[in-house]
Formats: C-alpha cells, sequence, structure tokens
C-alpha cells in the first residue's frame, strides 16, 4: 500500500492572506499588547509569514517582535514589563521544547502573580498533505506530545487550545480575561499548524466587551471590625506581601497606619514597594520571619502569602487576625495554614479606602484617637524607628580601601544612583541587607521576583527598561510611572541559572541600556541557611562549599562575559575609562572602585545610552 500524497495549488507570495496567524498577532494588536517576546520554531511557518506580511504592511500597528534565545529570557522579560504596566504581555515558544523550556521562569509569573499569554504551536496533525501546514519534517513526529498542556497546566489560570481561525479572537480574548483578572497569572494557548495556516475573512473584536473581572471590596460590617480592631488594639501590626504591585496601594498604606499612632507595618515579601521604608511605622522586610509577629495582638494580613513562619515566628495564640488578600485561600499551595479570624478576597486598593474612610468618618473612632494613649504610641515608634535607622547607618564601612559586603554597596548604590533609579532585585541572600540601605520609598522602584526561579532579572530587568521607555512615550504626564536609571542587582548563583548570554545579547540587539551588579561571592549561600535551620549541629554546618556541592569555584569572569555576549570584538580589559562597544564590564572589590564605576555607570547610561555590569568580587 502506497502512501496518500495530496499537493494542493500554492498561492503567489505576493497574494494577500488573512490567515489564523495572522489573526492572532491582530488579536494582541487590538488587546493592546504592542510587543511579543518570540523563540520560534518548525511549528512557526504560517507565524513567520504573518510576521512578515504584517511588518510590511502596517508597521505602525503591528506588535513589535523582541528575539530572544532562550524561553527563560522571553517569559522574564515578558514578567518585567508586565510588572510595569500591570498589563499581560505575549510569548511566543516552540511545542513542548519550548513549553519545557520556560521552566522556572513560568513558575515564577505564576507564583508571582504576573499576567502573562503564553502561545506555543502543536505539531500537525495531518502527514501527508491534506490541509496547508501538514507534517513535512523530521521533528514533527518526535514533538508531538499527547498532553502539551499538561506539562504547564498547574502553573497557569488557565489553558486552551485554538481549532480554528474563526473563534481565534475570541480564544485569545478569553485567555487575557484570565491572565488579566486577580490573582493574575500565565494563560497558555496551543494552535497546530494546519489551524494556523488556516485562511479567514478578516474580523475584529470589540475588547471593551472582554474586560477582566473588576476590584471587590470587603462587606460594610467587615470594615467596621477590622477598623475597630486596629484602633482598638495596643500593638497593631499589618503584614503584607505584594500589595504595592498596584502602585496605587502604598499611598492608601501609609494613609492607614498615619490614622493609627503606634501602628507597625512590616513587609514579608520584599517582591514591590509596598510601604515606604522612611515612614515611622515601617518594620522594613524580611521573608517571614521578624520578631513583630509574636506580640502584636491584632495583625491585618494584607495580600500576603507566607506572613510567618509557624515553626519559627508563630503570633501569640491570641491574637486577633485579619486577612484581606486577592488570593486568601492561597488555591495552588497545598499546604497553607494559616489561622485568621476573618477572611476576604477582595482588591488590596479598594479594601484600605474603605478602612481609610471608615476611620476618617466614625466619630466614635475619631474621638478615641485623641487620647493622648496615641500621641505617647506615636513618639514610642517614632523613637524606635529612629533607632533602627541609625544602626542600619552604623553598618557600612566607606572608606575606599574597604572590602565590599552586602551593607556598603546598598549604601554605595543608594549614594551614588539618582534617586528616580528603578532597581531590579536579585540577590538572595543579600536581599534583606540591600533592602535596609537602599530604604525604597517610591512605588515601582524595588522589583523583586516574588517566586524562586532564579535567573529571572537577567530578563526581567530588561522588560522593566523596555516598559518605562514605552510607558514614559505614551503617559509622560502619569506622575506615577517613573523614568531613570534600571539597575539589576543578581548574585552570581542567579545570573549563572538562567542563559545570561542570551540576556546580554537581547540587551545589545535591541539597545536596552542596563546597568547590572553581579555579587559575586562564589555561589549559592542560600542552601546552607537551609541545612543550618535543620541541621544546626550536623556536618553541613561547618563544611565548605565545596563539600556541599554550592560552590562556583573557579569563578566565572562575568564582566568580560558580558562584553562578549553583547557581541564585542575587542579584547576584555578592566579599565573603566576603555568605552568601546555597546557593553562595558569591570571588576571592582574595594568601596573606591565600586564608587568609581557607579559614577561612571551613570554618565554612561544617561548620556551614551549604553550599558554596564559591574562584577563585585566578595
Amino acid at each position: 500500500m502506497g502512501y496518500l500524497i495530496i499537493r494542493k495549488r500554492r498561492k503567489k507570495p505576493t497574494e494577500s492572506r488573512y490567515t489564523t496567524a495572522y489573526a492572532l498577532f491582530d488579536s494582541l494588536w487590538e488587546a493592546g499588547i504592542t510587543t511579543c517576546f518570540v523563540n520560534v520554531g518548525s511549528d512557526h511557518p504560517s507565524i513567520l509569514e504573518a510576521i512578515v506580511k504584517g511588518k510590511r504592511e502596517r508597521p505602525d500597528s503591528w506588535p513589535k517582535l523582541i528575539t530572544c534565545p532562550s524561553e527563560v529570557t522571553a517569559i522574564s522579560m515578558a514578567d518585567g514589563y508586565a510588572r510595569v504596566t500591570g498589563k499581560p504581555q505575549a510569548v511566543l515558544v516552540h511545542v513542548d521544547v519550548g513549553t519545557q523550556a520556560l521552566a522556572h521562569g513560568l513558575h515564577n509569573a505564576s507564583v508571582g502573580r504576573v499576567p502573562v499569554l503564553i502561545l506555543a504551536g502543536l505539531v500537525p496533525y495531518t502527514e501527508s498533505g491534506e490541509l496547508p501546514g501538514s507534517r513535512t519534517e523530521y521533528s514533527n513526529w518526535l514533538q508531538d506530545a499527547p498532553d502539551q498542556k499538561g506539562l504547564v497546566r498547574q502553573y497557569c489560570r488557565y489553558t486552551g487550545e485554538i481549532h480554528t481561525g474563526l473563534n481565534v479572537k475570541q480564544n485569545m480574548a478569553r485567555a487575557l480575561q484570565f491572565a488579566s483578572s486577580s490573582p493574575k497569572g500565565p494563560s497558555y494557548l496551543v494552535c497546530a499548524r494546519e489551524v494556523l495556516a488556516q485562511e479567514i475573512k478578516a474580523y475584529s473584536l470589540d475588547q471593551s466587551r472582554w474586560v477582566p473581572i473588576g476590584e471587590t471590596a470587603i462587606p460594610p460590617d467587615a470594615v467596621r471590625n477590622v477598623a475597630e480592631a486596629l484602633v482598638n488594639a495596643e500593638r497593631p501590626l499589618i503584614i503584607t506581601g505584594y500589595s504595592g504591585r498596584d502602585r496605587r496601594t502604598p499611598e492608601l498604606l501609609t494613609a492607614l497606619a498615619d490614622s493609627i499612632p503606634g501602628i507597625r507595618v512590616h513587609d514579608t515579601g520584599g517582591s514591590d514597594v509596598n510601604f515606604p521604608f522612611s515612614n515611622i511605622a515601617s518594620e522594613g522586610f524580611r521573608l517571614g520571619v521578624d520578631e513583630c509577629t509574636q506580640d502584636a495582638d491584632v495583625i491585618l494580613l494584607l495580600d500576603c502569602d507566607i506572613p510567618w513562619i509557624p515553626s519559627r515566628n508563630p503570633p501569640s495564640a491570641d491574637a486577633r487576625i485579619y486577612h484581606i488578600d486577592i488570593d486568601p485561600l492561597k488555591q495552588h499551595f497545598p499546604v497553607s495554614f494559616y489561622p485568621a479570624n476573618g477572611r476576604w478576597k477582595a482588591d488590596s486598593f479598594t479594601a484600605l479606602t474603605q478602612l481609610v474612610n471608615h476611620i476618617k468618618t466614625d466619630t466614635a473612632l475619631a474621638e478615641k484617637l485623641q487620647n493622648p494613649v496615641y500621641i505617647a504610641r506615636r513618639d514610642a515608634r517614632a523613637k524606635a524607628h529612629q533607632a533602627r535607622m541609625d544602626e542600619i547607618a552604623s553598618r557600612p564601612r566607606l572608606g575606599d580601601d574597604e572590602p565590599l559586603d552586602f551593607d556598603n554597596i546598598g549604601q554605595l548604590l543608594k549614594s551614588v544612583l539618582p534617586e528616580s533609579t528603578n532597581f531590579v532585585i536579585e540577590a538572595v541572600t543579600a536581599s534583606h541587607a540591600l533592602h535596609d540601605q537602599l530604604q525604597p520609598t517610591r512605588p515601582g522602584s524595588w522589583i523583586n521576583c516574588g517566586a524562586t526561579g532564579i535567573g529571572w532579572s537577567n530578563g526581567a530587568a530588561l522588560g522593566v527598561r523596555m516598559a518605562l521607555t514605552d510607558t514614559e512615550a505614551q503617559n509622560a504626564q502619569d506622575s506615577r510611572q517613573e523614568g531613570g536609571l534600571v539597575c539589576q542587582v543578581v548574585g552570581d548563583g542567579s545570573f549563572m541559572c538562567a542563559a545570561p548570554s542570551s540576556a546580554l545579547w537581547v540587551g545589545s540587539k535591541y539597545q536596552i541600556p542596563l546597568l547590572t551588579v553581579v555579587l559575586n561571592n562564589g555561589g549559592w549561600k542560600a542552601p546552607r541557611n537551609s541545612v543550618k535551620l535543620v541541621y544546626p549541629d550536623g556536618l553541613g554546618a561547618s563544611a565548605t562549599d565545596d563539600e556541599i556541592n554550592t560552590a562556583i569555584r573557579p569563578s566565572p569572569n562575568y564582566a568580560a562575559l558580558a562584553e562578549a555576549a553583547a557581541g564585542s570584538e575587542v579584547g576584555w580589559t578592566n579599565e573603566i575609562k576603555d568605552t568601546q562597544g555597546w557593553m562595558k564590564g569591570v571588576r571592582v572589590q574595594t568601596v573606591g572602585q565600586l564608587k568609581e564605576a557607579l559614577t561612571s555607570a551613570v554618565s554612561r547610561l544617561s548620556t551614551d545610552k549604553k550599558s554596564m555590569l559591574v562584577e563585585v568580587l566578595l
């Protein structure tokens, strides 16, 4: 029996095609998505045809395509872009292998609640030319996963398949609704080659009919109960984790804290600027562990994943606890046992507006807050805050010949870089010290991952810079969107974990100026902390980094790598004044050297619009 070979008349290249693939990009543009981060493959012939057609026929109304050699670069750039805009971004990857290569980037977007639309092809379902897009290559059989959507389902808010081009835009709009509705996160759509090649009649979709779920409030009795509990408490505490993702929220949280003298606000997530460090109520940022949880008598949890570590710093058994969160049950966490006297699924901006207004307008509460005891609490809190600020200021050793550590690095970043700098932080074990020294106050000026897939910042910083540039052009009058430099601060272990050469190349190709500071302490330090917590007197506590397999020795020369990946054709030198090429990499060991490097970086990024990587040898 022979094979059936079907040949259809091919249209001339000049003939116009409105295919499913073309409609896919058309729908992105209609939805306001102007950038797509791509890593293309054998499932994308119709995609590539559509891209060329769109670029040639409508260059000013077609998504900008960013080539990413690594899928993790692509999704991390989309992640960073969305963290600035709050709107979903698009990623295009290649069948099952490209989907799997998203790896920890998908985890980050899911756990970090970042809206991302991931598009992937499916291998053709016909073998013999029955339809345009039928199998033509050896790999078409090898990449035929039985359930490709199953690879990512547990990390996505929605997974779906486009079965026909006749409703491609409806499928796209539905996926975007899920990605954009809180709790936000990734949506994943797949489409076979035959469907992508299908020719359809051009049509538009009214995007105003495909909006995400609106903001939600807490019931009036809950507003009253929470407000009264906080005002009547002797040691009230607010714990937040990611409420600052909505950049309107820090101002309201400040208003709430200012209205209740003596209250404390603890950031246990560190992914955003949730509350200004300079406010006297601030307890700063610590990942889940801070003694303030243990003496509080009333605690409000606000958009918070891990308010405390039950085995280390649980609250008092008598503490009254209230939880307001867009994801209060943590539906993606199989184990999450945090008791509360009241729990509501609500938008933090809306809920804070309700609480602030209630305290302002309730005459009984207003009268109570005039009691001299509250003035005494405010004074005591101001003294405690100043003592903490003084202690933090005493840590850095700032003589030019002093060796570098996390405290003086943080202080130099704060003092040398402009106030408008936006920090993208992935320093893991150094994050607390850096936060103490940088003392972020402006919403959006500190962005951390919010999840645990290291290597995120390599692409995220590029996405943040791209989004700020685009937003500045579109919304020059919006005071919430700040320009300024973007500074990535990353540990060497994290930097190594997500294709740094890919991210560096993308920055060079698309001229995205960044300052990257690599903290080279010779490996991953977090696993040592983990073993000490479980086995404080065990063998690992005194073992070397090599013995526990966390050392990165011999150390790569990250400064030289940066120049090479960015396309430098000259040999690397550790000379700050050597300004050839798009990227300059330098290595520093002392306070004076870092100060000089950062000063040079400010000029390089601001004036020349070129990138710089500073490798700090610790």
